[in-house]
């Protein structure tokens, strides 16, 4: 079994790189800077079209066809709306939400024709409630979120399992990116990567549509879309009486 597993250079992706290989798989591993853990190794930054079915070509000849691909690269800006430069708007976009559709679109065809394969999503509980300070970021995820849910229904009738991974707070290098200027926004209840990279696994063996991670934020969605529209309606009211 081949999987191919992208952000793996740490966190979540390099927790996941790790289990899989434990597992059984053989494990190609890329993100933006090479990898130092996995079979296969490459460097690939997935908002790149071309670069993406590039290598997805030659990983199918030169090492075999994919089982199972894991999207998880991907990032978020810290700050306004207002205040966010639009090129690091765009370039989240194009990581989070079109590296998958990228990576998606090389893998699946192949999938389809041996009608067998899984592909495995790492969402977020952002793709339900869209904060100030993190908007656009919470946008790429719930499109990632209507995406899954989509293909998930398509791909079933093709004998290729799909799953979305929704995990809460995880213990990475997130707020890595300079714009968190050093803020640590992980909650002390935040999983471990390798809780996340279990339910990956679990999501690739029984393309369950929707796993969360912890299991009991399975019933956050409702109250957390609450807590939008109540956010939403709060700002605007605000927003009236202050310039």
């Amino acid at each position: 079994m081949i999987a191919l597993v992208t952000g793996a250079s740490k966190g979540i992706g390099r927790a996941t790189v790790e289990l899989l290989m434990r597992e059984g798989y053989k494990v190609v591993a890329v993100s933006r800077s090479t990898p130092d853990v996995g079979d296969y190794r490459f460097e690939l930054d997935v908002s790149d079209r071309e670069s993406v079915f590039q290598l997805v070509e030659k990983v199918e000849r030169e090492v075999g066809e994919i089982s199972l691909l894991v999207n998880n690269a991907g990032f978020g800006v810290y700050g306004s709306f207002l205040e966010t430069p639009m090129d690091e708007e765009e370039y989240m976009v194009r990581t989070n939400f079109l590296g998958v559709l990228y990576t998606t679109k090389a893998v699946y065809p192949s999938m389809v024709k041996r009608r067998e394969g899984s592909i495995v999503n790492v969402v977020s509980e952002a793709a339900y409630v869209s904060t100030p300070t993190l908007l656009v970021y919470s946008a790429t995820k719930a499109a990632v979120s209507s995406f899954t849910n989509g293909l998930w229904a398509e791909a079933r009738r093709y004998g290729v399992k799909v799953s979305g991974i929704y995990p809460g707070p995880v213990r990475t290098s997130f707020t890595s990116h300079p714009s968190f200027r050093g803020r640590d926004i992980a909650p002390k209840y935040a999983v471990e990567p390798r809780e996340v990279a279990k339910a990956i696994l679990k999501g690739a063996r029984t393309g369950k549509r929707e796993i969360y991670v912890p299991s009991k934020l399975k019933i956050e969605p409702y109250f957390l879309k609450l807590a939008n529209v109540a956010q939403s309606l709060t700002y605007s009211f605000i927003s009236r009486f202050v310039k």
